[in-house]
């Protein structure tokens, strides 16, 4: 797992587009809670389309694409009803939320990128999961979910104004996500999109 790879993506991501991947991403922390979750789905799948059409086609982000997900409300809806068994697998004993969180890592992408149904997704993400290893995608959730977290609880008990760096872990998680979902799904390398992919701040420019 080139994890690295995955971190270096975001970061040039970031790098080029802070305004509408960082500041999307805190928006979407506010709205996603005032609809009660079920507009997660539309919400979460734009956002993480964003990613993947900026590292797969270059295709350059615009705020309104945060939105864009609305359009597609029915196909995108059912994403609500997965969070909430991934939710009542971490209520009871931890273990199977774990267990559902790794296996359906790729489902709302799924959606999103290839339209496919809340059902055909949760079983094409759970057989690439198992095929390239399940172990392998627990440590990458480890990495992006709980590592950031950590870290961040540890610099605000210093400093109390580093809180707010929680806001910042969305991006981080859909960045690499995405980053690894062309990886597992499309073969393609962090570091082939870090070198090609990617469009350089020039090629931006000139848009």
């Amino acid at each position: 797992m080139n994890f690295q790879g995955h971190l270096e993506c975001v970061y040039r991501m970031l790098k080029q587009e802070p305004l509408v991947f960082l500041l999307g991403g805190v928006l979407l922390q506010f709205l996603i809670p005032l609809t009660l979750g079920i507009l997660s789905g539309p919400f979460l799948g734009a956002y993480m389309l964003m990613f993947v059409f900026f590292l797969r086609d270059g295709k350059r982000p615009v705020f309104n694409d945060l939105f864009s997900g609305l359009q597609r409300f029915g196909e995108l809806f059912p994403f609500f009803f997965l969070s909430l068994l991934i939710m009542a697998g971490f209520l009871f004993f931890i273990v199977p939320g774990i267990f559902f969180m790794t296996w359906w890592l790729y489902a709302l992408v799924l959606m999103a990128d290839k339209r496919m149904t809340l059902g055909d997704a949760m079983r094409r993400s759970k057989m690439k999961v198992d095929e390239k290893g399940f172990f392998m995608h627990m440590v990458f959730l480890f990495m992006i979910a709980v590592v950031p977290a950590m870290l961040i609880n540890i610099a605000a008990a210093v400093v109390p104004f580093f809180s707010i760096l929680h806001l910042l872990v969305m991006p981080l998680q859909c960045g690499c996500l995405a980053s690894r979902y062309l990886e597992q799904f499309e073969g393609i390398d962090p570091g082939d999109l870090l070198t090609s992919s990617l469009p350089s701040q020039e090629k931006i420019s000139e848009r």
